[in-house]
């Protein structure tokens, strides 16, 4: 059974994909594209969206999520952080958990713990101090054997932005450099 939340995200996101599919767009009025300072947010897109284990309801791993996902955009929810992540062989890593710390390798204050879905993807809008007080980035697979860490911190939760094609967040063997 879906929650509240989760059958207004539901609802919220055919409408979103119906009107981006909608060929009576004016020809002389292109659309407007995500981040576009006219662009027109629509107040009931703002809800609470965050990725949980096993959910299959993101798309576009791989992407910059925060395209869409952002104050002059069409996704569903505000993200201020996204991103996808990989095992060792490539594939996205559906039994993840990501964490933003105060200081680097697992240490500081646990500031957000998000869970990857079963697409690698990982995304909230829940609130962070981000850029104002940089975090530190420590991803994990569930049983602690796979693990990644950014050395220096982040100061913006787009992760795909620069983890994109080559430069792919891959977890590796807990003790063969993930920490």
């Amino acid at each position: 059974m879906l929650t509240h939340s989760a059958q207004r995200i539901l609802v919220l996101s055919t409408l979103v994909l119906a009107a981006a599919c909608d060929e009576d767009v004016d020809a002389e009025s292109p659309a407007l594209e995500p981040g576009d300072p006219d662009f027109e947010r629509d107040p009931a897109l703002d809800v609470e969206n965050v990725s949980a284990a096993d959910e299959t309801r993101s798309h576009n791993a791989g992407l910059n999520c925060m395209r869409c996902h952002q104050a002059l955009g069409p996704g569903v929810g505000q993200f201020t952080v996204a991103g996808t992540i990989y095992g060792p062989d490539g594939e996205p890593a559906s039994d993840a958990m990501l964490e933003l710390r105060t200081a680097p390798a697992g240490g500081g204050e646990l500031v957000a713990s998000v869970e990857a879905d079963a697409y690698g993807n990982v995304f909230s809008t829940e609130p962070l101090p981000l850029p104002e007080q940089p975090l530190f980035v420590r991803l994990e697979s569930s049983g602690g054997v796979l693990a990644a860490a950014m050395p220096f911190p982040i100061s913006s939760g787009a992760c795909n932005h620069c983890h994109a094609g080559g430069f792919k967040v891959r977890l590796q063997a807990a003790d063969d450099g993930g920490e």
